[in-house]
């Protein structure tokens, strides 16, 4: 399972509600075609830098779009897509419209047994 996220915030005077309600619509209908498992929009609330005794507020992007990919192929095929004569327009509305903007991949992380004679 790969997770991706993109963090970002909106440019100033992109009205918020339409905006992500429009991307969400489109990334949920397009995302599918290829594979995508779950994915949805989330706003960031707070974050810190540190540990939780001597940490200091710190401010990221506000909104972190979140999907599940079975594995890298199917995300590189949607980002492919994305890149295309296409994916032109979905490209333009949503990246025209943040700044800030940062693209995370994940994958889940499995601890390695122990080495055994047996």
């Amino acid at each position: 399972m790969l997770r991706v996220i993109h963090a970002f915030d909106l440019k100033p005077g992109v009205v918020e509600a339409s905006f992500i309600e429009s991307l969400d619509a489109r990334l949920d209908e397009i995302t599918k075609r290829f594979g995508c498992r779950e994915r949805k929009t989330w706003v960031f609330v707070d974050g810190i830098r540190g540990d939780y005794e001597h940490g200091k507020p710190e401010r990221r992007p506000r909104y972190l779009n979140e999907a599940f990919w079975p594995d890298q192929k199917h995300a590189d095929e949607f980002r492919h897509w994305l890149m295309s004569d296409e994916g032109k327009s979905l490209r333009r509305q949503w990246f025209d419209s943040v700044t800030n903007h940062t693209v995370l991949r994940y994958v889940d992380a499995t601890v390695p047994g122990p080495v055994t004679d047996d």
